[in-house]
């Protein structure tokens, strides 16, 4: 009996060769033939009944001519291998194909690529880049070709030959240009501190790619705050705020401390009070409330962050106000805020701060690249604002 509801797509593909083979064997002068292949044909179904696939390929391949009536059928178990991970199976049956010489050019482009996969799939990556490779030198589907190349120059972390290749693409698929600006992204970050120029220049390449790189942009700051160019690092972190606004709290640190580097201490305010009336976040509110304890105490900045909770109640705002108030508190008062700011601090450790838009992957730090979808720029942190 069989475990896995996949292998009844394998019966029902399996049923449609049969009524296939039972209308070929009418034929009359191929009768014998067809019954004799029918005969293995059955064989090789039991076989997958019985869930003994390496000898059901083995009666597949060698008994099923590839011909127009049955290479879809040959492509839909090696897809159905490979979907279920058993991918030297998927992979025999594709070379198996390779291996008639005549195949239409087009149909052997299409298990090239399908070879390909298995290979990726595989994480044999340099026989995919062989076969890739070989295709878009005869020009042959150049644009898939291409797609699944890149795929596999990301995947050996090869950032020059992906670019190369992603230039290629960009004429006829826009659509990879932010992808592209993440590489360069990746080539910026091999480079050391004695490299600047070559590193700027990189990031300055990302933005050229997509000018709403916000990690081009993060980099570029920081790499102006390394060299001491405080006003410049400012300047490329007030940009997040218009390029994304969503990945303005991610700079806020590295933009006080520019702004505390030039004496701007009152700037700062000025711009976080600004940003806390259009777009109010947790973030940005905390933050003016620190600069406001400075200039003005701890109980001015206490009813700050309180008057924001009544409209955005947060566990992190919530957080903050007790930290600030349970010194001054006594007995069982103080008991019970030390109770609340051990739960508010546990439930800021479980919090998921960032999210994939595209699979819903959930995380505690920023990634670049989804590490479950492998898309880029697809992570975005959870907002806690009243839209105006």
């Amino acid at each position: 009996m069989m475990q896995d509801p996949q292998w009844l797509v394998l019966f029902f593909v399996a049923i449609a060769i049969g009524y296939w083979l039972g209308r070929r064997s009418r034929r009359g002068r191929h009768r014998n033939r067809i019954e004799n292949l029918s005969r293995e044909y059955m064989r090789g179904l039991n076989f997958l009944l019985n869930e003994e696939p390496d000898k059901a390929v083995d009666i597949f391949v060698g008994s099923l001519d590839v011909n127009a009536n049955t290479l879809d059928t040959h492509l839909g178990l090696a897809r159905l291998f490979r979907k279920r991970g058993e991918l030297d199976r998927a992979t025999r049956i594709h070379s198996n194909l390779l291996e008639q010489g005549d195949l239409p050019d087009d149909v052997r482009e299409e298990v090239e690529l399908e070879l390909a996969r298995d290979y990726i799939s595989a994480g044999l990556l340099d026989r995919a880049e062989l076969i890739l490779q070989n295709m878009i030198d005869r020009g042959s589907r150049s644009q898939q070709a291409m797609r699944y190349l890149l795929s596999v120059f990301e995947q050996e972390k090869d950032w020059h030959n992906a670019l190369t290749v992603g230039d290629r693409l960009l004429s006829s698929d826009p659509a990879v240009a932010p992808m592209l600006a993440h590489y360069c992204c990746e080539l910026a970050d091999r480079f050391s501190g004695d490299e600047q120029s070559i590193t700027r220049r990189m990031l300055r390449r990302a933005l050229g790619y997509d000018s709403n790189c916000v990690r081009a942009n993060v980099m570029l700051g920081r790499l102006e705050m390394h060299a001491g160019q405080w006003e410049d690092a400012a300047r490329v972190f007030r940009r997040i705020r218009r390029q994304d606004p969503d990945f303005f709290d991610e700079v806020l640190d590295d933009l006080e401390r520019c702004y505390t580097a030039l004496g701007k201490q009152e700037s700062l305010r000025r711009l976080l009070a600004k940003v806390s009336l259009e777009r109010p976040t947790t973030a940005v509110v905390l933050k003016l409330a620190e600069s406001l304890r400075a200039e003005y105490g701890e109980k001015a900045a206490s009813l700050f962050i309180a008057d924001y909770m009544k409209a955005h109640p947060t566990v992190r705002g919530l957080n903050r106000i007790i930290e600030m108030n349970i010194d001054q508190t006594e007995g069982s008062a103080r008991e019970h805020f030390g109770i609340l700011q051990r739960l508010t601090q546990q439930l800021l450790t479980e919090q998921a701060i960032y999210q994939c838009t595209n699979c819903g992957f959930h995380a505690h730090r920023l990634h670049w690249q989804c590490p479950t979808c492998k898309h880029w720029g697809v992570l975005r942190p959870h907002q806690e604002q009243e839209q105006r």
